[in-house]
């Protein structure tokens, strides 16, 4: 059995989306950022960086979200094309865009304070929003094109990934003006939308308090803060 040791409504999330769609047996651990759950000496065993998520697994404890997505997809053959074949070479590209370009560009539009402090984060979270829209709409063309892991009813680690940072994008910007509707990038919000009615996903969107189109069109929660 695997363990995923997580938060929820954090990064965690697609790990416990992935998870549930290949119907394997799992447990998660539900942890506390505020009671210092990511600090204790057990969890930092499993990853010495303090974050989350980490599985536990047969080979021993992954953490990085994009190399437990690959190490799923890989051993269960499920949720990626197979090595080999065609779509294999243009779907990494894409899922490795979107972990290493889309996710960072994310977060710095939900934390622009990081890169270089407070007194210059609103210019940093205007320059991100400008890029992330631009990242977008490059998805965008590519989900047009109609590939199965790019698709509203077939979920692949590629499109779970990607509705979890639409969530974000749309819920938890830092300034409300920022907050990105998938409904702009209609082929994205169809993945949105088709994913979050998924009962297997809506009911770990349930499991971690999450009701409505908490995928598809999320409310701005930094406009009602």
């Amino acid at each position: 059995m695997y363990i995923l040791h997580g938060i929820h409504d954090w990064g965690s999330q697609v790990i416990h989306m992935a998870l549930a769609e290949l119907g394997v047996a799992y447990r998660f651990n539900a942890l506390d950022f505020q009671a210092g759950d990511l600090a204790t000496p057990a969890f930092r065993a499993l990853n010495p960086f303090g974050r989350v998520p980490v599985l536990e697994t047969p080979d021993g404890p992954i953490f990085e979200t994009a190399a437990i997505l690959l190490y799923l997809s890989e051993r269960h053959l499920a949720l990626a094309p197979a090595q080999g074949s065609a779509e294999r070479a243009p779907f990494l590209i894409w899922f490795i865009f979107v972990t290493n370009s889309l996710h960072p560009s994310a977060m710095t539009l939900l934390h622009p304070e990081r890169p270089a402090g407070a007194m210059v984060q609103e210019v940093v979270a205007d320059a991100t929003h400008r890029a992330l829209r631009e990242q977008l709409a490059q998805l965008e063309r590519i989900a047009q094109s109609a590939p199965w892991w790019l698709s509203p009813d077939q979920p692949s680690i590629l499109s779970l990934y990607l509705v979890m940072l639409l969530r974000w994008i749309k819920a938890f910007p830092a300034y409300a003006a920022h907050s990105i509707p998938s409904a702009d990038f209609p082929a994205l919000h169809a993945i949105a939308k088709g994913h979050e009615e998924r009962p297997t996903i809506r009911r770990i969107l349930e499991i971690e308090g999450l009701t409505g189109p908490a995928l598809s069109n999320p409310a701005c929660e930094t406009a009602n803060s």
